[in-house]
């Protein structure tokens, strides 16, 4: 059976912290390091080092967990229930989804996004970093999430550091290869996007 849908973590807080003022939730996240940074906004905090905040180690490695926590949140509340029917819809999605990947990855990714029979998202799996290889790639290590997800299809999505989705031959070849062992272990590659800045592209649009 599939995985039940997580529970959205922002239905769980409590209305009066929904209602806090950035600097009311920088205050609870940093207690008395406040005053050191009670005058920036957050955009400003989110972007600045441990010494240009002034801040001791503990409260900066508090505040930039908060952040890492709120994005996972966020990525975790993300279309969660959208039935990926379409490749139009599948791509919406990644860019979505992989967003920050999109804009902060610094080298190859590759993930799998396990889905159910009605093409819902049951999870999402990073997994391996670096150069798109299909000796690298292995179908081993990318059914095995699927299958212990029970899914019935996955997509596939990796992205492009340099902002350019031009897919490569090697990107092909991967697709092919996952396709071929999808079929006989009975688990559908639905799709491979390409993640990129400039764009955001499905594979099985592209093929040869």
């Amino acid at each position: 059976m599939p995985k039940a849908k997580p529970t959205y973590v922002g239905k769980l807080v409590s209305p009066r912290v929904k209602e806090k003022s950035d600097k009311e939730l920088l205050a609870l996240v940093l207690r008395s390091q406040f005053e050191r940074v009670a005058n920036r906004k957050v955009r400003e905090i989110a972007q600045a080092s441990k010494a240009e905040l002034g801040l001791t180690d503990i409260a900066y490695e508090r505040l930039m967990a908060g952040i890492e926590l709120g994005k996972r949140v966020g990525e975790a509340k993300t279309n969660f229930n959208e039935r990926l029917t379409s490749t139009h819809k599948a791509v919406a999605f990644c860019r979505s989804h992989f967003s920050r990947l999109i804009a902060e990855g610094l080298q190859e990714e590759f993930h799998i996004v396990t889905l159910d029979t009605k093409h819902r998202m049951i999870d999402s799996h990073r997994i391996t970093v670096g150069t798109l290889d299909a000796s690298l790639v292995h179908p081993r290590e990318v059914f095995r999430p699927a299958i212990r997800d029970a899914c019935s299809c996955v997509l596939l999505a990796h992205n492009h550091p340099s902002g350019d989705p031009t897919p490569s031959r090697e990107d092909f070849k991967v697709t092919q290869q996952l396709t071929e062992v999808g079929k006989v272990i009975g688990i559908t590659a639905l799709d491979h996007i390409v993640l990129a800045r400039e764009n955001c592209l499905s594979l099985r649009e592209q093929e040869p």
